[in-house]
């Protein structure tokens, strides 16, 4: 079916014409990303590409379909979605391989320590090379439990099996098989799947649900000694309770690429601190400044995801599609 798409979102929109080629021909692809000359185009689309809609921009006469150009859809987004129930909601996973590999690469580098021993090197100790309390977590045959399984849950089941541990899984439906988990658990079994796991990914979206979802109460029934790793969302996890297992002994490391505070504006970038927590404080957090996607081919995968989910709406089936309701 004909399909009119305008890509408005600031995000990549500089190689927005590069999709041209991968679409199919029955779409319309138009490209404006400034704000004040999008009216004349609002009449005709059918669909918008763009993270951060403006309440105009959703009540476009003919608009049927949203797609956010990232994982994850902000809150106002999920909001105004849910005002106009003939609007479709879609994202994009094309950064799960990415976001994967990130969360692995912190989880080893939580495992051997290798932030505090190259700290100390630096200064010129080597100490942990010596103290016999200085040790690593040998990750093979320990069990991790993947906080969401999704895109990037599964993108890391995959790496993670290959390193030798033993894969659980929160999810909201236990019955469907998964050849990577040895063991699914439901929501209403989060601390008992905290307390048998021996590392934490947490890859969940920012939802009403998932907010505070690790709590006091969560880092209570944790596993102690056990590490936590999160490219998620911030507000998943309380920080001030994360802050308090890091220094108390509960957790031995944690591995963080999504906060709670990020810069205001350019100037800031330089000097903005990421939680009301001192977190950058503590020599058991390996801190990573929300950069998972900072690869080499990111622009390529986005584009030919967005690509694969305009050409299934033309065909008329959906892809990547998201559920208002529960953000994700």
């Amino acid at each position: 079916m004909p399909l009119t798409v305008l890509w408005s979102s600031r995000f990549n929109a500089a190689h927005a014409h590069n999709l041209i080629p991968l679409l199919s021909p029955d779409i319309t692809l138009l490209v404006e990303s400034d704000r004040d000359k999008l009216s004349p185009y609002l009449n005709d689309i059918d669909l918008l590409i763009d993270g951060q809609p403006t309440e105009a921009m959703l009540d476009a006469p003919h608009l049927k379909h949203l797609l956010v150009p990232w994982a994850g859809i902000p809150p106002e987004v999920r909001e105004g979605v849910l005002k106009r129930p003939h609007l479709r909601l879609y994202n994009s996973h094309y950064n799960a391989a990415f976001v994967a590999y990130h969360a692995v690469a912190l989880l080893l580098a939580c495992a051997c320590r290798l932030v505090e021993a190259d700290q100390a090197l630096r200064r010129g100790d080597w100490g942990p090379r010596y103290d016999q309390a200085f040790t690593s977590l040998y990750l093979p045959g320990q069990t991790c439990l993947l906080l969401g399984y999704g895109a990037i849950g599964q993108a890391a089941a995959r790496l993670l099996r290959g390193l030798g541990l033993k894969l659980t899984a929160l999810k909201r439906n236990a019955t469907s098989p998964d050849a990577w988990l040895e063991e699914v658990f439901t929501p209403p079994q989060l601390h008992e799947a905290l307390a048998s796991a021996d590392a934490v990914v947490v890859s969940l979206p920012h939802t009403p649900a998932t907010e505070g979802l690790l709590d006091a109460k969560a880092f209570a029934a944790i596993k102690p000694g056990s590490l936590l790793v999160n490219v998620g969302r911030g507000p998943v996890i309380d920080q001030h309770a994360l802050y308090a297992a890091l220094t108390d002994g509960t957790l031995a490391a944690a591995g963080l690429d999504v906060w709670w505070r990020y810069p205001e504006n350019e100037a800031a970038r330089s000097h903005t601190f990421p939680a009301d927590a001192p977190l950058h404080e503590l020599p058991n957090v390996v801190l990573s400044p929300h950069r998972t996607n900072a690869v080499h081919g990111e622009t390529a995968a986005l584009l030919q995801d967005i690509a694969a989910t305009l050409n299934a709406l033309a065909r008329g089936e959906a892809r990547n599609q998201v559920d208002p309701q529960h953000g994700y």
